[in-house]
């Protein structure tokens, strides 16, 4: 867990810092619903897809979710990511929604649709979504595999990899780079906070704050 005082500035600048391209890491995908601030945490991954197979079938791959939905799994409160491979359905809702609530998530965001956004907001359970509809995913779209690679908008993601997500997006920091983003963006934060502390409690010379803190 990173400073609750951590924001998607100093997100980006400490990704840009390690040498990462935007097209890499940054996701433009917006609060929709049960949003307040900020939220963090490692990535929980789920995948979904269109399927085309017999009641009995389907029935199986619909109760695929139930075999994550186990407190041990957001034991540190992840943020529960979906690759959802459809725009037509809603592939989330308000009951699962409170669901992943109950077990400890931090929040929820997926590439496709969700459903009873009201009921959400609510709860204030925050939901990231490319957006939102009624249509109902059963018997056409099911959720078929967890906690393995997936892909949003060009972004893979790995099970662990770090996510912040608020307004301005979400920001994936691959696991493998976690230990040298730390240090980054503590660094970061502390400097663009004394750029502020300059701007509010000094007679504004702005050439003098570039030439102590740079460029901000």
């Amino acid at each position: 867990m990173f400073s609750n005082d951590i924001y998607m500035g100093i997100v980006y600048d400490s990704m840009r810092i390690l040498g990462r391209n935007y097209n890499d890491f940054y996701i433009n995908i917006s609060p929709k619903a049960g949003y307040t601030s900020i939220i963090q945490g490692p990535c929980f991954t789920t995948y979904g897809e269109v399927v085309n197979v017999s009641q009995s079938e389907y029935e199986v791959l619909d109760n695929i979710r139930l075999q994550f939905y186990r407190k041990h799994h957001f034991m540190n409160k992840p943020i529960v990511l979906l690759q959802a491979n459809d725009t037509k359905v809603a592939h989330s809702g308000d009951i699962t929604s409170l669901i992943y609530k109950k077990l400890g998530a931090s929040g929820f965001i997926t590439d496709g649709n969700v459903r009873d956004m009201d009921i959400i907001d609510k709860m204030k359970f925050p939901v990231f979504c490319k957006g939102q509809n009624p249509i109902d995913a059963l018997g056409y779209w099911a959720l078929t595999k967890y906690q393995t690679e997936i892909e949003i908008m060009g972004v893979k993601i790995k099970p662990d990899d770090y996510c912040f997500a608020s307004k301005d997006g979400v920001i994936v920091v691959p696991n493998n780079l976690i230990k040298q983003f730390k240090p980054i963006a503590a660094e970061q934060l502390e400097r663009e906070n004394n750029i502020r502390f300059l701007i509010n409690n000094k007679e504004i010379d702005f050439e003098e704050i570039v030439k102590e803190m740079g460029r901000w």
